[in-house]
């Protein structure tokens, strides 16, 4: 998929934008083991709805394919949010909610019926570790090579002396093109020379991070401080890492070998504890439901003969007490 159709037809948009009330593009991504994940994406407000866990169930190839449409979408005129967005399912107001991932705490506007919550481009993109905040030196880094600083999350101007985007209020921020690309392929499918290099004119160029030189041949991080290279645009952004999509939709039809047998070895580790923990919950079950402890067939086995001389006893005296009675 390319930026200039990632904003191409969906299938049936159901839901109204609970900020701006247009109707929002439903999208089927590609998920993990081939299934497919479909949210809700409103261009206008860049927000991204999520009825439940479907952030966690995109797969490398759907996550590219939505920040493509996400890039597309930040050349589209923009609409802030306002104080009134209600939830597109229930119409029912949101609230603000901040959850910890393992990069930190990330912000949604959640349905107080828990219907589902909304997310910013940014606070997707934050969520997933993939932004850090502009230093001073990344400001005029930028001013002076291009002029003017982007908003990652609306592409709207952003001033030098701007604590936030004057039209989204987002944080400024760049895109983190190292941790972009393992994002898209966690379970380290791709080939380490399929993954995105420098520019000859991005290794020419200085660290943004502590102003040592680039020297030619640098990969993805400063030599210096450790920094990694970093994009002022979504489209930037997508552009660099476009040219995985055919592998990581290739790669996730057909995982390599290495792959299916790292997956079965984790699974094989991990079945003690999934048969644990599923003892635990037949016996949850079972107290719940007053069964008591689970039979155990085995003691029933070994006492076999002596219930079945205590049967015949009993069977005996009671015909004596049917003859003679």
């Amino acid at each position: 998929m390319t930026a200039a159709s990632a904003l191409g037809p969906s299938v049936d948009p159901e839901l109204s934008c609970g900020n701006c009330r247009a109707t929002m593009r439903r999208v089927a991504l590609a998920g993990h083991y081939g299934a497919a994940v479909e949210l809700d994406l409103c261009v206008s407000c860049n927000l991204v709805w999520f009825d439940g866990t479907e952030t966690a169930r995109l797969s490398g190839a759907g996550m590219l394919e939505l920040i493509g449409r996400m890039a597309e979408a930040c050349d589209l005129p923009f609409q802030p949010l306002h104080p009134g967005t209600r939830c597109p399912r229930c119409s029912g107001p949101v609230k603000i909610v901040h959850n910890q991932s393992r990069w930190g705490r990330s912000v949604q506007l959640q349905c107080l019926k828990r219907d589902g919550a909304y997310q910013s481009f940014a606070e997707f993109l934050e969520e997933k570790g993939l932004l850090r905040p502009m230093s001073r030196v990344d400001r005029a880094r930028l001013l002076l090579d291009r002029g003017r600083i982007d908003c990652v999350n609306c592409g709207a101007a952003i001033g030098k002396a701007d604590e936030r985007c004057p039209c989204c209020n987002s944080v400024p921020s760049l895109l983190d093109v190292a941790r972009l690309a393992r994002a898209l392929d966690p379970e380290a499918m791709l080939a380490p020379r399929e993954l995105p290099q420098p520019s000859a004119q991005q290794q020419a160029m200085q660290c943004a991070a502590c102003g040592a030189a680039l020297p030619p041949g640098e990969t993805m991080s400063c030599a210096q401080c450790g920094a990694t290279l970093a994009i002022a645009t979504l489209r930037e952004a997508y552009a660099a890492v476009e040219k995985l999509a055919p592998v990581l939709k290739a790669n996730g039809e057909h995982p390599p070998a290495e792959v299916i047998k790292r997956r079965l070895e984790a699974i094989q580790a991990d079945l003690p504890r999934r048969r644990e923990w599923v003892a635990g919950m037949d016996e949850e079950t079972r107290q719940r439901r007053g069964y008591g402890k689970p039979i155990e067939w085995s003691t029933w086995v070994e006492r076999g003969p002596q219930l079945a001389r205590a049967v015949l006893v009993g069977a005996a005296i009671w015909l004596v007490w049917w003859f003679w009675r």
